[in-house]
């Protein structure tokens, strides 16, 4: 048995559960983010007596926790005398621990609707380690949240799980929902850009082998177009995936309020909700941005080589996002593209996928937290 078995066997036997506790990670301790948040700010406001804490990588994730939500750090002994204690686990990625007990409950809200492989559908191109955690987390996994038909199928099929599958809708898309001038205005406070800049938010997936060359976006021709199309004075934002975010300096040359580095930014949604127009390749923020109704372009380099080494549940010709495949192509289809993106194409996209997202999933799955805690 190693150390850290032996670390987590002694804890559990001496750390008692409070089924008031409530231990949140998102995307490995990153800040205040993505679905696991939108539940937190639900239950923050709920008036009940409750332990909310928030597995950090570092100090900056923990700057953005809000008053009522306390830092732990994601390692060490800290960390496993914060899961051993909670009565629930809220999270949005695997967990490596093996050390759920009986009287605890783990929601898991993964983290998008999957344009590319995942799991086991992507067996040959994942790390046996992670493949194993996967394995591990879906054990002791209690309940899995889905945003749509096909994700609630797909948790069935792909992610060793055969536990219960709620399609609650997704806690982080719950904010597209509300009001977003006050969020537009906090995006630009914090980029240091005046509120009547429009935005162009180029946020990339990340690539298997960690390759950078994909991201060779011609952010100055994408900003011009946009002052030409749709009038007004735009930035470019950069926002790169955490796996290639320490290669951000070196592949864009930032330039005032012209192009603007994003990476940063702690929360993903934030950024959707305070861009005017969105560019990405084989990430889910499509499927998070039609919910906005605002314009998306695909811009994707390098298909077939993703699609050798990952592949992809759905044709990227086939979905209702116009593609380019190069800068040239990227230019045109901005000189054409509309203001106001209202596809019949995504509605049809959306109704055969099943999406169920009303604005209501975090209220959705607080209520869930707070009657297991009154049921244990």
């Amino acid at each position: 048995m190693s150390i850290h078995d032996l670390a987590v066997k002694a804890i559990t036997a001496l750390t008692p559960v409070r089924k008031n506790r409530v231990v949140f990670c998102s995307f490995y301790g990153n800040g205040y983010s993505d679905s696991p948040k939108a539940i937190c700010d639900v239950l923050l406001q709920s008036g009940e007596a409750l332990d909310l804490i928030w597995l950090c990588r570092d100090e900056a994730a923990a700057a953005t926790l809000p008053a009522g939500v306390r830092a732990v750090p994601n390692r060490g002994m800290k960390k496993l005398r914060a899961l051993a204690s909670a009565g629930i686990w809220v999270d949005n990625c695997r967990k490596y621990e093996n050390m759920k007990r009986k009287n605890q409950f783990y929601l898991q809200t993964w983290h998008g609707f999957a344009l590319k492989k995942l799991e086991r559908d992507a067996e040959a191109s994942l790390e046996p380690a992670y493949l194993e955690a996967c394995k591990r987390d879906a054990a002791q996994c209690d309940l899995m949240i889905s945003g749509s038909g096909f994700m609630t199928k797909l948790y069935g099929s792909s992610f060793w799980f055969s536990g219960a599958v709620l399609n609650t809708g997704t806690p982080r898309n719950d904010i597209f929902y509300r009001d977003h001038a006050a969020l537009r205005a906090k995006v630009r406070d914090a980029l240091g850009l005046t509120e009547d800049r429009k935005l162009a938010l180029y946020a990339p997936t990340f690539r298997g082998d960690h390759a950078t060359e994909v991201y060779r976006l011609d952010t100055e021709m994408v900003r011009r177009k946009c002052e030409e199309n749709f009038q007004g004075e735009w930035t470019v934002l950069i926002r790169l995936h955490p796996n290639v975010a320490n290669q951000s300096g070196n592949l864009f040359s930032y330039d005032g309020d012209r192009l603007v580095d994003a990476t940063a930014y702690p929360d993903m949604q934030e950024l959707l909700c305070a861009a005017d127009l969105l560019i990405t390749d084989y990430s889910s923020s499509l499927f998070d941005y039609a919910l906005t109704g605002k314009p998306i372009v695909q811009f994707a380099t390098d298909i077939e080589s993703y699609r050798r080494d990952r592949d992809f549940y759905f044709n990227l010709e086939d979905l209702p996002f116009p593609l380019a495949r190069s800068n040239e192509e990227l230019e045109k289809l901005l000189t054409d593209l509309q203001p106001l993106w209202t596809s019949p194409a995504w509605a049809e996209f959306a109704r055969e996928n099943e999406f169920c997202e009303d604005g209501q999933a975090s209220v959705r799955c607080a209520a869930l937290i707070l009657q297991q805690i009154k049921k244990s």
